[in-house]
């Protein structure tokens, strides 16, 4: 029934449509007319055949669709896709060395490189894709391969003035670095290609001898003193190598880094430099396992004329020391029972011989622990200086050991007041703190005297001068006394 059904309503559509439009194509595409048909032909069968016809209509209303308007004559575009270029450093490098032989003229090699700068800056070249290449030649001639050296094909290309071939010397080199400059204010996005190539030329010392690793360290020296814009961390954390430390050319590299970075600039610059490349508490880890010792550290940097650089080093290791000294001392004095005294100053001593502490800040913390040991939760300005004043009764052989010196003992008055005045608890209590160290032997009526005319320290000044107007006055009194007793 329902195929029956089917074939008579398309025969009866086509009939119709037929002689209705001589475009049959349109009138056939239309879903109207067949519609119609289907409601004539449903409204002229019995409702029993409803069930039959209602799916037919049913399908001619979801299986035929509205031809979309089209505009005659459009062009359909298609979408672009995305070519992969295939890598050519080779191809680059060859245009770089091209244009550098070209300017070249007479043998005035910065007139030659301001040349070639100014072609570079006006070719049309793909530097965002092969800056490592462009650095790659101007560095060493050529494309560098694994092990630093210029990869040898017959058609490439190579160039004979380079950073490699120049001599080894700062004012060579630094011709190069000038241009390396250029390059990177035209385009800033050389910076990075410039860290890789110089990490690259790191991690390859080993493979070149000692003249070309003495001018990649005078260019990398040149390179951070210039301030382009290379990030530290990331080119010189390349020397830390265990290969190549044990080998003793990282020490090579990094002793004439040293000595050229500093001979135009300061030791604090060099500091804050190897801060920004997290090495500034890693010297010693640039010398081999046999000579990691500060000894050796010491005796090498002095013979390279590098003082300054072991004051340094000297000073942070001396401030490690301090820290881990002050961490020792505190469970010492604070476990219960304490440490005898005796031990504490030979545990002092020991380390003081050992890293050559200095006694102006062996004193500072003894004093700190020793005040910081004591409770002052709960308890009054009289309660405190009670306990101050038997904590210092019972260990003042550790200050006394070390303040062997008027020196000393100044440094010492300018840290107890600078302490004071830093803790609300003990701000007035400083003229009797004072008063204690000097009746234990710690200070002597000199130091204290000297400290209030004119070496006290600016925190709070003002105000310890006056609170100690009395015990100075006393002081005094007592020396004329003594004078007149003479």
């Amino acid at each position: 029934m329902i195929c029956q059904l089917c074939a008579h309503v398309v025969e009866t559509y086509a009939k119709r449509a037929i002689s209705k439009c001589s475009d049959t194509t349109v009138l056939l595409g239309c879903p109207r007319a067949a519609i119609a048909e289907l409601d004539n032909l449903r409204s002229s069968t019995s409702v029993a055949d409803h069930k039959t016809l209602d799916p037919i209509l049913l399908f001619v209303c979801m299986s035929t669709k509205e031809a979309k308007p089209t505009l005659a004559g459009a062009q359909i575009k298609t979408r672009k896709r995305n070519i992969a270029v295939p890598l050519d450093p080779g191809s680059f490098a060859d245009a770089v060395v091209q244009i550098f032989q070209d300017s070249k003229e007479g043998d005035d090699l910065e007139k030659n490189l301001q040349a070639a700068v100014k072609v570079l800056e006006s070719v049309e070249l793909d530097f965002s894709r092969y800056g490592e290449t462009l650095f790659e030649v101007l560095f060493a001639g050529g494309r560098m391969a694994a092990g630093g050296n210029v990869v040898s094909e017959k058609e490439n290309k190579r160039l004979d003035f380079t950073v490699m071939s120049a001599g080894a010397d700062r004012e060579s080199i630094l011709l190069y670095i000038k241009m390396f400059q250029q390059l990177i204010r035209r385009r800033p996005f050389l910076i990075k290609s410039l860290e890789n190539t110089l990490s690259k030329l790191l991690k390859s010392l080993d493979f070149y001898d000692n003249s070309a690793r003495h001018k990649v360290a005078i260019a990398t020296a040149r390179v951070f003193s210039m301030k382009i814009g290379v990030l530290p961390d990331r080119v010189l954390m390349s020397l830390i190598n265990d290969r190549m430390i044990a080998k003793g050319t990282i020490l090579d590299f990094i002793t004439a880094f040293f000595t050229d970075y500093l001979a135009t600039d300061s030791m604090d610059d060099l500091v804050q430099l190897l801060r920004k490349a997290r090495l500034d508490d890693r010297l010693l880890d640039f010398f081999p396992p046999q000579k990691r010792n500060l000894t050796d550290f010491d005796a090498h940097f002095k013979a390279e004329g590098l003082t300054k650089l072991v004051e340094h080093n000297n000073k942070k290791v001396a401030e490690k020391q301090l820290e881990g000294l002050k961490t020792e001392l505190t469970d010492m004095i604070t476990q219960d029972p304490p440490t005898p005294v005796d031990e504490c100053l030979a545990a002092i001593k020991a380390k003081k011989a050992e890293f050559s502490l200095a006694d102006s800040e062996l004193v500072k913390i003894i004093f700190t622990v020793l005040i910081d040991a004591i409770s002052t939760v709960g308890k009054n300005g009289q309660q405190i200086l009670s306990l101050i004043l038997k904590q210092i009764k019972i260990n003042a052989k550790l200050l006394t050991s070390f303040t062997t010196s008027g020196r000393v003992e100044s440094s010492l008055i300018n840290h107890v007041q600078v302490y004071c005045y830093e803790d609300s608890k003990l701000l007035k209590l400083f003229s009797q703190i004072l008063r204690i160290l000097y009746d234990a032997d710690v200070l002597g009526e000199d130091a204290i005297l000297f400290w209030y005319k004119k070496g006290s320290h600016p925190k709070g000044r003002n105000v310890f001068l006056h609170d100690v107007e009395a015990f100075i006055k006393w002081l005094e009194e007592a020396e004329e006394e003594g004078e007149e007793e003479d």
